[in-house]
């Protein structure tokens, strides 16, 4: 899984605060697309050209907000 976020959006700290509380951390690869201008891209390819964070990629699987990922990583567990 892949997470994309920028460090300065509440809504990606919750996130990764909550993956991090529940040991999820190590199981999904964050990209900062503030950071990387290849994630940046990525992103905008991923959501066809929105780029809302944060945003869960699993596999097909497109996950956008912290409600909706945290919910989708509850399932999961």
């Amino acid at each position: 899984m892949d997470l994309y976020y920028m460090p300065s959006c509440p809504h990606c700290h919750r996130v990764l605060q909550w993956m991090e509380e529940n040991g999820l951390e190590d199981e999904v690869i964050t990209h900062d697309i503030t950071a990387s201008d290849a994630a940046a891209d990525e992103l905008m390819r991923i959501e066809g050209g929105e780029g809302y964070v944060p945003c869960l990629v699993d596999g097909e699987r497109i996950v956008v907000g912290d409600g909706p990922i945290i919910e989708y990583l509850e399932r999961r567990l």
